[in-house]
């Protein structure tokens, strides 16, 4: 799935958790996903900086997962990586068709002639409604994908062309295009062999309270669920089965992930770049630490290093060695950084406290010292790329005595003379004194340090707590801390608020980890999700962002410039889209030879 809004960008790196998986390198090769012959060819290596949270791509929101099994499954559609349009995958653009009176939109799409599944079998729209029913069974853990699907009531294909259907939805929804291309569609004879889910309508799914009762009643969804819930299915090259121009090779417990291609790929050949298989094989090499990671690109045994920490970025790209067989490029991303609050926790539960410590931020400063031209500052949910970003918000300027005053109006004040204001919350006198959760990074707790150096001089003592990141987000959907840095990734599409900032949408049913709580932000994104104007969507669009600002759910920091190191052995086109470069299209230039 690559609806952005879904992915939790972690401290600089690019990773939201790191999982085990996989075992050792498997000497016989699968032909059930399409592995035949020995190594041959050139080999693009690609560092990443966790292990990949296995191979099932409604099983993740992890951005390194996506990586790699975007390069084994695919969508019907996709963006194009310089316009933004949605354009042809596995099928064409949709022709949209009105479905009627109360209000719904039908998708025509047509699946690309040559497509085929790795035993040679076609693509059908029957795979198509067999992948909506696995994401919409309530028993997978697909939950953060789900709500953007609800508006589907059933997936119709044509009686006389398997390969034509149309994605009937029950109510307009401005990303229903977006979220129909981007569905990764899995072949029903290799994951439901035994078809128990044929037979249950896609209706009954996509409807949450008869998909509540079937989970309780039907036999054979939980069955299914089972199956397809087994974490050794992403990982087990024989089990692992999509249309995508690789398929699962080898996987080395935290060392790598080798991927080769498919020698029967059925678009083998075609010239556009989100259909190339080029390189014969991605190497994905696991390098969680950055020295490490520079030895490696010294030793020239990595190609491609995504999101290098801004420090070692700047350095290295001055480094005449490294420049001669290595660009160091950057473009601007879609993705923001800030403190986040929960707003369950007394201590920051109102808005002018909260407000008060984001006078306390320098982030002019912060972004001087650590992302120097690599960075544009933020004041809420919606990038300044976006066209209803409402400029009319102000920054929140570093203000220390203004902090101070605020803090005084919300009743904090230090009462006992030891440096840290207190304040009677619930009948008992309690100091101002937390955890700020950060990652284990040097750019993460240099943002963090900073962030507690500030609130300390107003009387609010911090003390930045490191976690590694998949304990970090398990303490973050649990809602027991008080404030963290986060990280949020987008698409360049119209953004729908609903699994971030909706009421309902806290863990485990969306990502609102802040328990972000305001009826009329409410209404105004369930208004959003339906609204066909622009200028009326627009307008609703500055209104909750006026709400956001109001609130302060967080200190909004900044919006970092994607960074890429690649080796100068290749061809490539840059994209704002993660990970910026295509890795399946990266061609030898003329002069450069095979390692």
């Amino acid at each position: 799935m690559k609806l952005g809004v879904l992915t939790l960008a972690s401290a600089f790196c690019g990773l939201l958790a790191c999982t085990g998986g996989g075992g050792a390198e498997h000497s016989e090769l699968s032909t059930i996903g399409g592995i035949t012959g020995s190594d041959s060819g050139y080999q693009v290596r690609i560092c990443i900086k966790a292990e990949p949270m296995g191979i099932n791509p409604v099983l993740s929101v992890q951005n390194i997962s996506r990586y790699v099994y975007e390069q084994v499954f695919q969508t019907l559609n996709e963006q194009d990586p310089q316009t933004y349009d949605i354009v042809p995958l596995l099928a064409s653009v949709p022709v949209i068709e009105d479905n009627g009176p109360d209000g719904g939109t039908a998708y025509r799409y047509t699946i690309d002639s040559a497509a085929a599944w790795p035993n040679g079998t076609p693509v059908t729209g029957y795979d198509v409604a067999f992948s909506l029913k696995a994401l919409m069974n309530p028993l997978v853990a697909s939950g953060p994908y789900r709500p953007y699907y609800e508006m589907v009531l059933d997936v119709v294909v044509d009686a006389e062309d398997e390969r034509t259907f149309r994605v009937v939805t029950r109510r307009p929804y401005i990303l229903a295009a977006q979220a129909i291309g981007d569905l990764y569609i899995y072949p029903e004879y290799a994951y439901d062999p035994e078809g128990l889910l044929r037979d249950i309508p896609l209706p009954q799914l996509t409807d949450p309270s008869s998909a509540e009762r079937l989970a309780q009643e039907n036999v054979k969804l939980r069955q299914f669920a089972a199956s397809f819930n087994d974490p050794e299915l992403g990982y087990d090259p024989d089990r692992i089965v999509g249309s995508g121009p690789y398929a699962l090779a080898a996987w080395e417990d935290g060392q790598y992930v080798r991927l080769r291609r498919r020698p029967n790929y059925w678009a083998q050949g075609r010239s556009e770049e989100r259909l190339a298989a080029v390189p014969d094989e991605l190497k994905f090499v696991i390098i969680p630490d950055n020295t490490t990671a520079i030895n490696a690109l010294r030793d020239r045994a990595v190609d491609v290093v995504i999101d290098m920490p801004v420090d070692e970025f700047q350095q290295l790209r001055q480094d005449p060695y490294l420049t001669r067989y290595y660009d160091f490029v950057n473009v601007p991303g879609f993705k923001y950084f800030s403190i986040l609050f929960n707003q369950n926790d007394p201590l920051v539960a109102d808005s002018l406290t909260r407000r008060a410590l984001a006078h306390t931020v320098d982030v002019d400063q912060l972004i001087a010292q650590l992302l120097p031209g690599l960075a544009r500052r933020v004041v809420g949910p919606v990038l300044p790329t976006k066209s209803y970003y409402n400029s009319q918000l102000s920054v929140i300027p570093f203000d220390l005595e203004e902090a101070a005053r605020l803090l005084r109006d919300a009743g904090w004040e230090d009462t006992n003379g030891d440096g840290t204001v207190d304040k009677l919350i619930n009948g008992q006198r309690v100091e101002f004194s937390f955890q700020l959760l950060s990652y284990p990074t040097p750019d993460s707790e240099a943002v963090t340090l900073l962030v507690a150096e500030g609130a300390r001089r107003v009387g609010v003592d911090v003390r930045v707590v490191k976690r590694e990141p998949r304990s970090l987000l398990s303490i973050l959907d649990a809602g027991n801390f008080t404030a963290s840095f986060y990280g949020q990734g987008f698409e360049p599409t119209p953004d729908d608020f609903a699994q971030v900032w909706l009421s309902s949408s806290v863990p485990p049913i969306g990502t609102n980890r802040g328990n972000f709580q305001n009826p009329e932000a409410d209404r105004i994104i369930r208004r959003i999700a339906t609204m066909t104007d622009d200028e009326q969507r627009a307008a609703l669009y500055r209104r909750f962002q006026e709400i956001i600002y109001a609130n302060q759910p967080m200190v909004f920091l900044y919006s970092p410039y994607d960074r890429v190191v690649i080796s100068q052995r290749f061809n490539y086109t840059l994209s704002s889209i993660a990970p910026n470069i295509k890795f399946n299209a990266l061609r030898l230039r003329q002069s450069a030879k095979p390692l």
